[in-house]
């Protein structure tokens, strides 16, 4: 896992050479091998107000690994000393730190250790737990309410055309009228022959 804080080194007091190269070493590994915002800075009890480190650690806005040959106490009265407020951060180090609404420092004590790569896990796990810490916060966080949309009146229902009248059928009388017409047309004139064989026969008669 990447190493998303930013790691400071500070240097121990005097010229022993083994944590000189300790020092450099690890400062060179998190700087190649993993990619770190790393800061080698003086001895945390030697560093003056208003000094180069003291600028530098004060540009720090977030929290923070420091890794000093100090318990994580003195390194912390070393800090507040120099005007930089900050709070022990718990992990596997430095379990019970008392808590103060401010930055946290993680402090690592070098002389605990046992190698660089032991240096490293606890830099990790350091950056784990604040990863973690990070995404919970960011999982709490209250999401904003969804309002309902607003209610558009409804448009009435389409009224029903009234139905146009069926065709009313023709009624019994009209039917008889009908039928009587179309028998009349259907029966033998035997009146009308008769009469006009009674004229033929008077115009004969006349003619003689």
């Amino acid at each position: 896992m990447p190493i998303v804080m930013p790691v400071v080194v500070s240097q121990a007091a005097g010229a022993n050479q083994a944590h000189r190269d300790l020092e450099e070493k690890l400062v060179t590994r998190l700087m190649l091998d993993e990619a770190a915002d790393v800061r080698l800075i003086g001895p945390m009890q030697q560093l003056q107000g208003n000094s180069t480190d003291q600028i530098m650690l004060e540009r720090i806005t977030s929290d923070f690994i420091l890794l000093g040959w100090h318990a994580p106490e003195e390194s912390l009265r070393n800090l507040q000393a120099l005007g930089i407020a900050a709070r022990r951060a718990a992990h596997a180090g430095d379990r019970n730190p008392p808590l103060r609404s401010c930055r946290g420092v993680y402090f690592i004590d070098l002389t605990k250790l046992k190698s660089i790569d032991d240096a490293i896990l606890q830099i990790k796990a350091c950056s784990a737990n604040r990863a973690n810490k990070t995404i919970q916060i960011g999982l709490s966080a209250p999401s904003p309410k969804k309002t309902a949309p607003p209610v558009t009146p409804s448009s009435p229902p389409p009224t029903s055309q009234p139905a146009s009248p069926a065709a009313e059928s023709p009624s019994t009388a009209e039917r008889y009228v009908a039928l009587g017409r179309n028998d009349h047309r259907d029966e033998p004139h035997d009146a009308v022959d008769d009469a006009m064989e009674s004229l033929i026969d008077e115009l004969d008669q006349m003619d003689l």
